[in-house]
């Protein structure tokens, strides 16, 4: 029977739920070591994950990189810790998997990249939607010419982060590094990039705080490089989750709407019926594929650079009030 891979998990929140699980499904890969400084973060994960209370937990991740035979590591920690953790994984010689952001800053996204190729190490970003058929199925049309050439994006982005995430570390620019854009927010900017397959050129941005130390609600009208327009909403005092997106091309559209699904229409209007691709991996599983070389990531560290492109540049336009050209 081949060895399992061993993954140490730094940081153990909610999101860390969800990975164990996925990881353990893999049945090539199982959870070894836990690093979070909050026991009580650490009883909430014993209780969802049977059997993860036998695991060693370390206080301090650097003494997990230290003690632990890993061959890789899921980061999970509050945004502004994720560069250092990345960092000193990968110079362990440590695969990595990161949630969202990738880093808070552009520089460290560049540093990062070029520390994982020199390491010769998978590095991946976990953006589920890169997953879910929906958006593979409008990413492969695209990429194949069934839209022609887009000329208009629109995506919204509705949840009730600031109810939610009141006095928790999301709120704290120390912590956090930004508000909602940084956040859920860091996947839509993701996903119309990813699917489209286009760069942002120039981001203007309109952004309200709410009295709080980070941004809530953002507006951001955007030029792609290739001339399209777009038009982004994250919004982050709304009653409840709602996410819609428009990609508009010369030879037809999709529109994904919550609850209804997604439309493709054909340059006059008529629908095109949709087979969805048939896709059974997540982050976690692709993850450990790459590790094991039996496929190559579909979440590479170049989204969350260019993901932080386009944020760094709508905090920019946010404060100036001027558009921000895009690096």
């Amino acid at each position: 029977m081949a060895k399992k891979l061993r993954i140490g998990f730094i940081a153990a929140g909610g999101i860390s739920i969800g990975h164990y699980q996925r990881l353990m499904a893999t049945k090539k890969a199982m959870v070894t070591a836990l690093n979070d400084p909050s026991k009580e973060s650490l009883r909430r994960f014993y209780a969802q994950c049977p059997g993860s209370e036998k695991l060693p937990a370390y206080s301090d991740y650097r003494d997990m990189l230290k003690n632990e035979a890993l061959d890789g590591v899921v980061v999970q920690s509050p945004h502004c810790f994720h560069f250092d953790q990345i960092r000193d994984s990968l110079n362990k010689g440590l695969h990595v998997l990161s949630e969202k952001p990738m880093t808070c800053t552009i520089q460290h996204a560049k540093i990062l990249m070029k520390l994982a190729e020199k390491k010769k190490r998978v590095f991946m970003i976990s953006y589920q939607r890169h997953f879910d058929p929906m958006f593979r199925y409008m990413q492969e049309q695209i990429a194949r010419g069934a839209l022609g050439e887009i000329q208009f994006v629109q995506a919204i982005q509705s949840q009730e982060w600031l109810r939610a995430t009141k006095n928790t570390w999301r709120q704290e620019h120390a912590l956090s590094c930004g508000g909602q854009i940084n956040d859920s927010g860091s996947h839509l900017i993701d996903i119309v990039m990813w699917v489209t397959g286009m760069k942002v050129k120039e981001v203007y941005a309109r952004m309200d705080d709410f009295n709080t130390e980070v941004d809530i609600n953002s507006s951001l009208a955007m030029k792609f490089e290739n001339g399209a327009l777009g038009s982004m909403s994250v919004i982050g005092n709304a009653p409840a989750w709602y996410e819609d997106h428009s990609i508009v091309g010369s030879k037809g559209a999709f529109y994904l709407r919550q609850g209804l699904g997604l439309i493709h229409q054909d340059a006059v209007g008529r629908l095109i019926k949709i087979k969805l691709p048939k896709y059974t991996k997540n982050p976690d599983s692709n993850f450990i594929d790459c590790i094991l070389g039996k496929d190559v990531p579909q979440t590479p560290p170049i989204c969350g650079l260019r993901t932080i492109e386009v944020t760094e540049a709508a905090w920019k336009s946010a404060e100036s009030g001027k558009p921000v050209r895009v690096p």
